[in-house]
C-alpha cells in the first residue's frame, strides 16, 4: 500500500492508495472511486484481493480522504467527474476497469461518457441516475448528524456503526482507522463539511452547472446508455438506494452490455456489508473479462442475478 498524489487540470492536490499488483506479470488497473463520506480505505478488503492479478488504484475524491479540500467549494458531480477524468490520464495506455460505489459510480458514469480514454469495464456498486427520495434524505440526515468532533477514535467508530448497522466489524473498524485528521487539537473527520450542500445541490457551484448541462438524472442516464463496453451492476439484496426496479431498468438501457448481481446479507454499503460475496462477485467479473481477451464476450452473457 503506497500513499501518492496527482493533480488535477485546476491545480488541486488529490491522493490516491497505489495497491501494486502481487505478481510482476500484470498488466491491467482497478481504479476505485468511493461514495458519498467515505475515502480510499472503504477499499481496502477488497483491493487486498484484486491486487492478485492487477494493480489497485484507489482515490480520495476531492474534498475527502488526504485529498485537497475545495475552498470554492465545487463539489458538484460533473467536477469530480472531471477529477476522474484526470485520474485516468495518469494511467493512460494501460488497460482499466473503473469500479465506482454510490456517488462514485454516478461520477464514473459521467467521467466515462466524455473521457477519450479506452476503459475495459464499468462496475456500478449499488448506485443508478436517480436515488430514492427518502433513502437519499436518509443518508444526508445521518451525515448531518455525526458530531463535528471526536474524543477518540472509539467514539468515531461506535459513530459510524450506528451509522452502518450492517457493516462488518473489523473492516469497519479498519476504515475508521483512517478517517480522522488532528485539527486545531482536536479529531475531526477527513471529509469537508461543505461537500454535503455542494454534492446536494445547495451550492452556486452546482447551480451553474446544472444550468449549463440540465437535469443531473437526465445526464446520468445518457451517460450511461452511451457506455460501449461491459457494465456490472452491484446490488445490495436490502439496498434502498438502488432499488431492484431500478437495477433492472438500467440493465434494460445498456442493451446487452450489462450484468447484474445481487449481494445477500448486504445493504447499500455492500463492500462494508458483505466483504467477501462482494468482493468474490466482482473480481470474478473482471477476471473474466480479462481472460476472455475480449469485451464483447460479457456483452453476450444472460443477466446474473446471484443471491
Amino acid at each position: 500500500m503506497e500513499s501518492r498524489f496527482f493533480r488535477t487540470r485546476d491545480g488541486f492536490r488529490l491522493h490516491y492508495i497505489s495497491h501494486p499488483c502481487v505478481t510482476s506479470d500484470c498488466d491491467s488497473y482497478c481504479i476505485l472511486l468511493h461514495g458519498f463520506t467515505n475515502d480510499a480505505h472503504v477499499w481496502d478488503t477488497m483491493a487486498d484481493v484484486l491486487r492478485r492479478h492487477h494493480h489497485v488504484i484507489a482515490l480520495d475524491q476531492r474534498g475527502h480522504g488526504d485529498s485537497d479540500w475545495d475552498p470554492e467549494h465545487r463539489y458538484s458531480h460533473w467536477q469530480l467527474a472531471d477529477d476522474l477524468e484526470d485520474l485516468l490520464q495518469v494511467f493512460d495506455g494501460a488497460r482499466i476497469h473503473v469500479i465506482g460505489h454510490s456517488l462514485g459510480a454516478r461520477v464514473s458514469m459521467l467521467a466515462l461518457e466524455s473521457t477519450r480514454i479506452e476503459v475495459a469495464s464499468l462496475t456500478i456498486v449499488d448506485a443508478g441516475p436517480e436515488v430514492n427520495p427518502d433513502a437519499g434524505e436518509r443518508l444526508v440526515n445521518d451525515v448531518m448528524q455525526m458530531p463535528a468532533y471526536y474524543a477518540d477514535s472509539q467514539a468515531y467508530l461506535d459513530c459510524m456503526a450506528r451509522v452502518y448497522v450492517m457493516a462488518d466489524s473489523s473492516v469497519l473498524a479498519n476504515m475508521a482507522r483512517f478517517s480522522l485528521r488532528v485539527t486545531r487539537g482536536r479529531l475531526t473527520g477527513k471529509t469537508d463539511p461543505a461537500f454535503t450542500p455542494g454534492i446536494w445541490h445547495k451550492n452556486p457551484e452546482f447551480r451553474q452547472r446544472h444550468r449549463e448541462k440540465g437535469e443531473l438524472s437526465d445526464q446520468i442516464w445518457t451517460a450511461l446508455r452511451s457506455l460501449d463496453l461491459p457494465v456490472h451492476i452491484v446490488r445490495g439484496q436490502a439496498s434502498s438506494i438502488l432499488e431492484s426496479s431500478l437495477a433492472r431498468r438500467m440493465i434494460d438501457e445498456l442493451k446487452g452490455r450489462g450484468v447484474l448481481s445481487i449481494v445477500p446479507r448486504a445493504g447499500h454499503a455492500v463492500m462494508l456489508d458483505n466483504p467477501v460475496k462482494s468482493t468474490d462477485l466482482i473480481a470474478q467479473f473482471i477476471r473474466d473479462l480479462d481472460q476472455s481477451g475480449s469485451p464483447a464476450v460479457w456483452a453476450e452473457k444472460e443477466l446474473v442475478s446471484l443471491v
